[in-house]
């Protein structure tokens, strides 16, 4: 959401200031930017038309809510939340575009989820052994395992342990 300032030339184009959700309405709230951050606009007798709090804008999620969320993007409580996500995103890209998952080639639901499940074991697998390898180097160090890898290992015939 933008204030633009059309008083002056060119118009000054602002991003209004999140002022919260407001749950009961189904609405995200922004306020004026300049009574906010308390600069001064030249459009803001025109804008605020004489309000202390300044002009207030609530845009329905239901217009798009990937767009307006109920958190609204660039706070702080929006980025503590999704601060893990380009994480996971790497993790499916690896299994969509290396693994192909997603290339269609199985049909019917427990086929595929006995798929994914298949892929995710080989992926966990592999990243085990290369936590594990030694490096030219030197090594990461040694790796502590849970418990359900441990007994894995023993399965396989492997040491519990990588060596230090």
């Amino acid at each position: 959401m933008y204030c633009y300032a059309t008083v002056s030339a060119p118009p000054v184009r602002r991003a209004m200031s999140s002022a919260g959700h407001e749950k009961s309405r189904g609405t995200l709230k922004y306020r004026c930017p300049a009574k906010v951050q308390g600069f001064t606009c030249a459009s803001a007798s025109k804008c605020n038309a004489g309000k202390s709090y300044g002009l207030t804008v609530r845009v329905a999620q239901e217009l798009d809510l990937r767009r307006f969320p109920s958190v609204p993007r660039a706070t702080p409580q929006f980025e503590r939340r999704y601060n893990g996500r380009p994480r996971v995103e790497r993790v499916n890209d690896r299994l969509k575009v290396w693994w192909g998952v997603d290339d269609g080639n199985v049909i019917g639901a427990r086929r595929f989820g006995a798929h994914v499940g298949a892929v995710r074991i080989v992926h966990l697998a592999f990243a085990t052994l290369l936590a594990q390898a030694q490096r030219h180097e030197g090594s990461f160090g040694t790796m502590k395992l849970s418990p359900i890898a441990k007994k894995l290992q023993e399965l396989i015939g492997e040491p519990a342990e990588a060596p230090a």
